[in-house]
C-alpha cells in the first residue's frame, strides 16, 4: 500500500473490558464502546458520539476564524471567535435507512442570528464531513442566539 498520502491513520484493538475497545492515532489515544445495543459498557463514547464528535470538532475548527465566508476579516486582521455547539441526536425506530435526527444548534459569540445562518450555510457547502454524516443522520444546523444558550 505505498504511494498514498495517508491523512490519518488509525488503529484498534480489543481490551480488557467487553465490548470496550482502545483506538490510536499518531499523537493520541482513545477509549471507545461499541454501541450498548450489541453490548458496549455504556460508559466511553460509542460510534455515534465518535461521528457526532468528528462534525463538532470540525465546525469549532473551522467557525473560529471565520474564513469561509466574506464574514471574514480583512487580510491582517485575526479573528479568534468564540463558537459553541450542541448537538443532539434523536432515534428513529428500527427498521429505517438512517439512524435518527442530528439537530446541530451553533452560537458564533460576535455575529447575530443572521449572519450566524450565512456562515453556518457556507459551513454546509465547504464541508467535508457533514456530507458522510448525512449517509446515516437528517442533519439539521441552526444558528442560537445568546438567549437560547442560557436555556
Amino acid at each position: 500500500m505505498s504511494g498514498y498520502d495517508y491523512a490519518s491513520a488509525i488503529t484498534g484493538c480489543t481490551t480488557e473490558v467487553q465490548g470496550r475497545f482502545a483506538l490510536r492515532g499518531s499523537s493520541f489515544e482513545l477509549l471507545a464502546d461499541g454501541s450498548v445495543a450489541s453490548g458496549g459498557p455504556g460508559r466511553a463514547p460509542g460510534p455515534l458520539d465518535l461521528l457526532v464528535s468528528a462534525l463538532v470538532a470540525n465546525m469549532l475548527n473551522v467557525l473560529r476564524d471565520g474564513t469561509l465566508s466574506d464574514l471574514q476579516p480583512a487580510d491582517d486582521e485575526e479573528v479568534d471567535r468564540e463558537v459553541q455547539v450542541r448537538a443532539r441526536v434523536s432515534r428513529y425506530p428500527a427498521g429505517r435507512l438512517k439512524v435518527g435526527r442530528l439537530l446541530v444548534e451553533v452560537l458564533v459569540g460576535d455575529l447575530g442570528p443572521a449572519e450566524a445562518e450565512e456562515l453556518l450555510q457556507e459551513y454546509r457547502r465547504g464541508c467535508r464531513v457533514l456530507p458522510a454524516l448525512e449517509t446515516v443522520l437528517d442533519v439539521e444546523l441552526c444558528a442560537s442566539s445568546p438567549s437560547d444558550a442560557a436555556a
